[in-house]
C-alpha cells in the first residue's frame, strides 16, 4: 500500500516536526546573569550574579548584584522569593519563562542598579542562552576560599584551584557532605571541581 499525503496534511506534518513539543515549557539553563533550575514537580531555583569592575579587580569588583532564588512554576510564570546570604531580607517578584522570559522584584538588591539596573520599575529581560539539563541546584560560595577537589575527598594533593566567597555555582552532583559544582562565571574554559557542603549556600535543596 502506498502511503500518500495531500499538500495541506504535509503542510502540517513539517510545522509540527519544526517545533519542539516542549518548546512552551520553562527549560534550567543560563538566563544571562541568572542560572536557572526548573524541577520536575515545578520548582524553581537559580542564582543571579552579575558583576561591575569599575575601578576595582575582577577579584575585587566594585560593584555586584547578587542573589539566590526560588519559587514555583505555573505555567510559565512563578511567583519567587530572592534573598542574599546571611541577610534576613526577602524580596518577591515575578519570573517569567515564555516566549520573552522576564524578572521582576518588588525592589532592587544593593548593586544591582550599578550593574544589572533596575528590576523595580520594569522587567529585566532574559534571554536563554544555554540550556543545561544537568544542572540540579544553584548557588553561592560562602567560604573565604574554597578549594575545587577533583572528586569528593580530603585527601592531600598538589596545589589545586580554588573559588571565593561569593562566587556562582550551579549544581552537578551531589554526595553525603559533598557538592560537585560548575563556576559560572568561568571564560576560558569550563570549571568543575567537588566542594564541601558546608562551603556553599544552595538556594534549594539539590537532588541525590
Amino acid at each position: 500500500m502506498t502511503l500518500r499525503l495531500s499538500l495541506p496534511s504535509l503542510g502540517v506534518l513539517c510545522l509540527a516536526l519544526a517545533v519542539p513539543a516542549n518548546a512552551s515549557q520553562p527549560m534550567s539553563g543560563s538566563y544571562g546573569p541568572l542560572a536557572l533550575v526548573v524541577g520536575d514537580d515545578g520548582s524553581v531555583h537559580g542564582v543571579f550574579a552579575e558583576r561591575q569592575i569599575g575601578n576595582g579587580t575582577p577579584e575585587a569588583p566594585q560593584f555586584d548584584c547578587l542573589f539566590l532564588l526560588v519559587g514555583h512554576v505555573e505555567g510559565d510564570r512563578a511567583d519567587v522569593v530572592t534573598w542574599f546570604p546571611g541577610k534576613a531580607e526577602r524580596i518577591g517578584g515575578e519570573l517569567h519563562l515564555g516566549a520573552e522570559p522576564s524578572l521582576r522584584l518588588a525592589e532592587n538588591h544593593g548593586g544591582c542598579l550599578m550593574t544589572t539596573g533596575d528590576m523595580k520599575g520594569a522587567p529585566y529581560d532574559l534571554l536563554l542562552d544555554e540550556r543545561r539539563e544537568d544542572w540540579i541546584g544553584a548557588g553561592l560560595v560562602a567560604a573565604e576560599r574554597a578549594i575545587l577537589h577533583p572528586s569528593p575527598t580530603n585527601a592531600p594533593g598538589r596545589s589545586r584551584p580554588y573559588l571565593v566567597r561569593f562566587d556562582p555555582v550551579a549544581v552537578l552532583a551531589q554526595r553525603p557532605g559533598w557538592i560537585h559544582v560548575e563556576y559560572l562565571e568561568a571564560t576560558d574554559r569550563p570549571v568543575t571541581g567537588w566542594l564541601r557542603e558546608a562551603d556553599v549556600v544552595l538556594s534549594a535543596a539539590a537532588r541525590p
